[in-house]
């Protein structure tokens, strides 16, 4: 599932934008997280009656530091190169997971040498750190009072309303600076506290398919449908306000019941082995390398073609660049220090 998120969101920047939903694949990956992050520290807790806080904080940073650093090392050789200014403050932004607030109060502004901004990416990165940082002692403390599924529901509506709070405040481009930013536009889809309901479901779905508590809907392939249903129509929907509020949870709930149903229902074997397959796997095991590197490569290719960054077709040269910066650093990056880092993150599970 982590190369179908990965796979939408590159499809959407290398020219094909006006058809793939890139957006819809970083909310399937924030649910991924979601799911995953809660179903191991369940597993924790149950196991030991116990979570340990600094394992988890230490195999976050060795999970996600590495790559990040070589990716800002690239970025760095690449604006240095082609006449992008240094600012202290963007590279902070990008170091400390600042960067989808820094996006929409400060900006990542293009550079006419190399256009987009390498670090414009990074907005997601921090939305799931933000999460992580607070989350493990939050759950935690919710397990053991038995509050964990009625505060996730309780956070879940909780932001979708103040996404229709933000909206009405800031929806027609204006607002006050403080609420609504500099870049108004993006303030809903880029800022942790209007995104945060998207891990959340991951989280409930990870509770309710808990061994031993597994509820009877998880068994059956409806909800695969159902789910699917929910995420289509989220597209074919086009009416603004919706786009910006109640899309996020409609999409969010439908990879929910979709993932639970592929996940836990037999009827699904086919499916399953279609995305276990492994070039799959190998897609979803690179997906955050992956995430990183093709959005440099967009701007590398747009210096050496001269082709501006649009959501139409580029040119066959243009994507022989772009394939080329996307698959090298990857690659290396992967087998040189992901997979070497992770044998140390899996003693750190241990």
């Amino acid at each position: 599932m982590r190369a179908v998120s990965i796979l939408l969101v590159i499809a959407s920047h290398v020219g094909f934008g006006h058809l793939v939903p890139g957006g819809l694949g970083v909310t399937l990956f924030f649910g991924i997280s979601g799911f995953i992050i809660t179903r191991l520290l369940l597993a924790e807790w149950e196991a030991r009656g116990r979570i340990a806080f600094g394992a988890f904080y230490a195999r976050r940073v060795l999970r996600l530091s590495p790559a990040l650093l070589a990716y800002a090392a690239c970025a760095g050789l690449a604006m240095a190169a082609l006449g992008a200014p240094f600012v202290p403050a963007e590279w902070l932004a990008m170091l400390f997971y600042g960067a989808n607030y820094y996006a929409l109060w400060v900006g990542f502004p293009d550079n006419p040498n190399l256009a987009p901004h390498p670090f414009s990416i990074l907005w997601s990165l921090a939305v799931e750190e933000h999460f992580y940082l607070l989350f493990p002692a939050l759950m935690l403390g919710l397990v053991r009072r038995g509050w964990f599924l009625p505060a996730m529901a309780i956070g879940c509506a909780a932001s979708l309303a103040w996404r229709f709070v933000v909206h009405a405040a800031c929806g027609d481009g204006g607002g006050p600076e403080a609420l609504c930013g500099t870049f108004p536009t993006y303030r809903i889809y880029m800022a942790t506290d209007t995104r945060l309901d998207a891990m959340l479901y991951g989280c409930a779905l990870a509770w309710l398919c808990r061994q031993g508590a597994m509820p009877g809907w998880v068994r059956v392939r409806w909800p695969l449908l159902l789910g699917g249903a929910m995420v289509l129509a989220s597209l074919l929907i086009r009416d603004p306000t919706f786009r910006e509020t109640a899309r996020h949870s409609l999409q969010s709930v439908g990879i929910a019941l979709a993932l639970g149903s592929l996940l836990f229902a037999p009827g699904w074997g086919w499916l399953r082995g279609a995305l276990a397959w492994p070039p799959v796997l190998l897609v979803g095991r690179m997906s955050y390398v992956l995430y990183l590197f093709h959005w440099l490569a967009v701007g590398l290719a747009c210096a050496a073609t001269g082709e501006a960054m649009r959501e139409e077709p580029y040119s066959a040269a243009w994507y022989a660049v772009f394939a080329i910066a996307t698959l090298v650093p990857s690659a290396a990056v992967y087998w040189g220090i992901e997979r070497p880092v992770a044998r140390l993150r899996r003693r750190l599970r241990s």
